[in-house]
């Protein structure tokens, strides 16, 4: 049993690669957990590596170096800890744990916008509404003015047909009147000269 142990802690080390052969490339870039649940952080670039503890998703880490086989990731996460993660859950994106607060602030932003541009609208709503009115009752009156105009252009037109027969009435009286002291002139005796004689 223990000859089964130690065979298996010698083989465990075998593959395990040396920590030399790790890649050195140094970014020190600022990163971000993919938005699992969380992942584990290990002691090297592989699964086969001891757990050091895991990292809540979303958060921030910085990327130390990259191993181009196993492709992960050695980070400094929040704790100060130093160690190896998956590099598909590393991205350069914000998480949305790190864009919610943004997206509560945007959404709060959004929400005052529109609840001014109601008010707005009910204003404009409200004065479209005195506006609607207003103009109802300008119509009825320009109506009603419109009428009495026409009463008006009719009373006139009725007077000025008055008043032109009257001017025919009264010029026809003349003329008859005319014409009657016209035969009476002409009818009156007329006086006859005295011839003077000269000597």
């Amino acid at each position: 049993m223990l000859k089964q142990l130690l065979f298996t802690i010698m083989c465990t080390l075998c593959i395990l690669p040396a920590p030399q052969a790790f890649a050195q490339q140094s970014s020190g870039e600022i990163r971000y957990i993919s938005d699992d649940l969380f992942t584990f952080l290990h002691s090297g670039p592989g699964r086969n590596y001891r757990i050091l503890g895991s990292i809540v998703a979303g958060t921030p880490v910085q990327v130390l170096q990259t191993d181009s086989d196993s492709n992960y990731v050695e980070i400094i996460d929040d704790k100060e800890r130093t160690g190896w993660v998956d590099g598909e859950l590393v991205s350069k994106q914000k998480s949305m744990r790190e864009k919610l607060p943004s997206l509560q602030q945007q959404l709060a932003d959004a929400t005052q916008t529109a609840q001014q541009q109601q008010l707005q609208d009910d204003s404009l709503r409200q004065q479209i509404a005195e506006l609607t009115t207003q103009n109802s009752a300008l119509n009825k009156e320009l109506s009603s003015l419109e009428k009495l105009n026409s009463d008006y252009s009719q009373q006139i037109d009725k007077a000025d047909q008055t008043a032109k027969m009257e001017w025919f009435t009264r010029g026809g009286i003349v003329a008859v009147i005319s014409l009657i002291l016209g035969i009476i002139v002409a009818y009156l005796p007329k006086k006859r000269r005295k011839d003077d004689n000269w000597m």
